[in-house]
Order: structure tokens, then sequence, then C-alpha cells
């Protein structure tokens, strides 16, 4: 059962999105989901598992340490504007789905393996060498990065003082 964090700091929250949000912003995308209520809910808690694992890169911090989840933050500019630390960011809900949408035919939580590739060359002859070992998988997942990045902190930036 999703508890959804509406920026009141729901102690038990598990979600930023209901059900019916995931499966409307999914539909209208015309992107495929779970076919039962449970199915979906479990996508959008694993995908909330997903973005904690990131909560060190977002801008701000919690507003309390009751809180359940990353969100609400205070001290975090969105598009130049300061946002209130009771908002939950849509772009914030859009990366938990398109995480989620994910997560119905992929695993988002990979307990990886690493790479064992060395070389590669192509020279008119094709050789490879390996390193002792397995390979890494990683998720990459750009429509969710699209989403996050304006509540990222921005590394590159110079601030003076």
């Amino acid at each position: 059962m999703l508890i959804i964090e509406n920026g009141n700091q729901i102690p038990n929250a598990n979600s930023f999105v209901t059900d019916a949000e995931f499966t409307a912003y999914a539909t209208a995308r015309n992107l495929t989901v779970g076919a039962t209520v449970e199915d979906r809910e479990a996508s959008l808690l694993l995908a909330v598992d997903y973005l904690t694992g990131m909560e060190n890169s977002f801008q701000g911090y919690r507003v309390s340490s009751e809180q359940a989840l990353l969100y609400p933050r205070r001290g975090v500019m969105l598009h130049g504007f300061l946002l209130a630390s009771d908002k939950i960011p849509q772009e914030l809900k859009n990366a938990q789905m398109e995480s989620a949408i994910y997560q119905t035919s992929n695993s988002l939580l990979i307990n990886g393996e690493q790479s064992n590739l060395a070389s590669f060359s192509v020279d008119g002859v094709y050789s490879e060498s390996y390193h002792k070992g397995g390979s890494k998988v990683a998720v990459r997942l750009d429509s969710v990065n699209a989403q996050l990045s304006p509540l990222l902190m921005n590394v590159n930036k110079l601030v003076r003082v």
C-alpha cells in the first residue's frame, strides 16, 4: 500500500506519487506498466529505493530527521527560485515514475559485476584482452536523469564568497 509524501513529512511515507498518477503518466506516453495495482505499487516502491540511493547528489537537505523519504528538502533552487520546504517537485515525481516504468521490465537495483575487458583493438585484426574477474552491469536511466537534473547539485558551478 502506498503512503504518499505530500510535503508534510509523513513519517511512514513510501512514495511521492499515487497509482492513479503513475498510470495516467504512463498512459499519456503510451508506456507499459504493471497490469495490477500490486505490480505498479511494487515498481513505485523500488523506484523510491533507487532515488534514495542518489540522495547525496541532491541539493539541500531533509527538513526533518523524522521524515521517511528524501523529500521534502530545504535549500533547493529549482529553475532559479527557492523551492518551498513543504513542496514535492513535479520533477521528482516524474523521476520516480520514469524509474518505476523502467523497473517494469528491468532491475533498477543491480548487485552488479565488474568488467574484465582490459583492452580492445581493431587494426584490421580483431583483438581483446581481459583482466581476471567478472563484468560490471550498471543501470543508465537518461529519462530519470533528465527529470532529476534541476534538483541535483551542480558540481561545476563557481560560487564566489
